[in-house]
């Protein structure tokens, strides 16, 4: 397995996390610290979120192993590494779980977040303009709503990718006018800054525009929505996504655990 590593064009300092000791129970050299799956999942809009509040942070991404999933899911021994490890930190976690998130705070000593859109929040206060100002309901709403988004397409990549085609061109178009009617003449989803809800929303766009780049898919229904096409364009093109989207730390894929039938 690879051992860790640091990469330092972008504030992230990535470390793989293939044995007990790399998967931490505290802030990594006091640093801000998000821990996932080595994958894309639900990790990827905190990832974003933290380049766009600054300041180093790490990144460290969990493997699956020590077993390849050769039998499913219920292989012995996959994703036993952090079996093993979720039992040490039952002792000094709240509901340990990935992705989990730390950091050092002065006045409240270390701080220890699971639940991915709580982790979202409290990155966004540290901007506010993450949290979409005056219009943070609305935030709030489009961060819950990409949610449903990315659990209607997860199940489809996890178990039933031949489903993929017929969602594309049945059910996706519907959700994308309501996604285009919510961005209409503005450069985000609820302002002309980047907020939280932009992340988590991009991240689903993102995965979709590669379910439908598949021969087995073969659909262009995002690309047809132009005003969501040309919004996921923007996003790209805002720094520090920009940057970052460049940058040796961005994962691009896989964009699930290894049982999954699309990665």
């Amino acid at each position: 397995l690879a051992q860790a590593i640091q990469l330092a064009i972008m504030p992230a300092r990535v470390i793989i996390a293939d044995s007990l000791q790399k998967i931490p129970d505290a802030p990594v050299d006091g640093l801000p610290t998000v821990v996932y799956w080595a994958i894309c999942g639900l990790a990827q809009p905190i990832r974003y979120a933290l380049e766009c509040v600054g300041g180093d942070y790490v990144d460290v991404r969990v493997h699956w192993g020590p077993a390849e999933p050769t039998e499913g899911p219920a292989t012995p021994g996959y994703k036993q590494l952090w079996k093993d490890r979720k039992v040490d930190l039952e002792q000094s976690q709240l509901f340990p779980n990935l992705p989990y998130y730390m950091e050092s705070d002065p006045q409240l000593g270390t701080v220890t977040l699971v639940q991915s859109n709580a982790i979202l929040r409290h990155l966004g206060r540290k901007k506010p303009s993450l949290l979409g100002g005056a219009q943070e309901h609305m935030c709030d709403m489009a961060l819950e709503q990409g949610g449903d988004l990315d659990k209607a397409i997860t199940p489809m990549m996890y178990g039933n990718f031949a489903a993929a085609a017929p969602w594309c061109k049945e059910a996706l178009p519907g959700m994308l006018s309501h996604w285009a009617r919510m961005i209409g003449e503005k450069k985000f989803l609820v302002s002309d800054e980047l907020t939280i809800a932009d992340l988590k929303v991009y991240e689903c766009f993102r995965k979709i525009r590669m379910i439908e780049g598949e021969p087995s898919v073969g659909t262009s229904t995002l690309a047809s929505n132009k005003t969501v096409a040309d919004y996921v364009d923007r996003v790209e093109s805002a720094e520090p996504m920009k940057s970052y989207l460049a940058s040796a730390q961005f994962l691009a894929r896989p964009l699930n655990n290894a049982h999954a039938q699309f990665k």
